[in-house]
């Protein structure tokens, strides 16, 4: 098995993960009625190649799912050209694979409980035009969800002890998630990303993780943090939102 399917296999148990799972003929529809507004807790996943853009919307709306995660890159790029006006989002699947450019700087991370992270999390949810009180709310209420199926650890980089930079971890059987790196807008610039992405690929190796790998998002910059950090692309999916369906599901880091 490929990294990349092997990240996918391990997003779909995990930070992709549902409560139930519906059978459909180009796929499988993901289903978490209790996270309704999370996008990445209810979408359609597209495996079969030969899927039409109309085969792919008449599921979304027989299925009620606002959403559709296509695995393979170059069908998902063909979906979204035949689909104009719909939402597209690129997720770049990247493995860490050699040493960072430089070390992290000189900065206290630590291992917190999740829960410590609730509260800044929600505040930079408040950033995105599509964050509602009700979303924030389940996108927060998803790491209770997602901690059941995977292990969830948390690191934070502390800057006169207060909460400045922080990360998750997802680990189980050997493969491990970076996932939601944050750093509070008063402390941006000081290379805090990159101590606590660091850290958590330190834990997760001394954890047993073989693969640790991450999700950046195609059109954002931190891609090009990850880089300089080890981490090499090893696959691309798509997501198609149809008009009108809000967000991604997901928060930007």
């Amino acid at each position: 098995m490929s990294d990349y399917a092997r990240c996918m296999a391990f997003l779909r148990r995990g930070d992709l993960g549902g409560a139930r799972e519906a059978p459909s003929p180009v796929g499988v529809g993901v289903v978490d009625e209790a996270l309704a507004l999370r996008h990445d807790s209810n979408y359609l996943l597209v495996e079969r190649p030969d899927a039409t853009p109309a085969d792919v919307a008449a599921e979304l709306a027989r299925l009620g799912l606002p959403m559709a995660l296509v695995p393979d890159h170059v069908q998902g790029e063909r979906l979204a050209a035949a689909l104009p006006g719909w939402g597209v989002h690129r997720g770049l699947v990247m493995v860490h694979r050699r040493p960072p450019d430089r070390p992290a700087p000189a900065a206290v991370v630590r291992e917190v409980d999740v829960e410590d992270l609730r509260a800044a999390r929600g505040a930079l949810l408040t950033e995105q035009p599509w964050a509602t009180d009700a979303v924030i709310a389940q996108l927060l209420d998803a790491k209770a969800a997602i901690a059941r199926r995977v292990a969830l650890r948390a690191f934070a980089a502390l800057v006169d002890g207060a909460l400045a930079s922080y990360t998750d971890l997802y680990l189980a059987d050997g493969v491990a998630q970076v996932e939601d790196v944050a750093t509070l807008p008063s402390h941006r610039g000081r290379g805090l990303a990159r101590a606590v992405v660091l850290r958590a690929v330190d834990e997760a190796r001394a954890a047993g993780a073989g693969l640790v790998f991450l999700v950046a998002a195609e059109d954002d910059w931190p891609k090009a943090l990850y880089r300089r950090l080890g981490f090499d692309e090893v696959g691309v999916y798509v997501k198609l939102t149809p008009p009108a369906r809000g967000h991604s599901g997901r928060r930007l880091s």
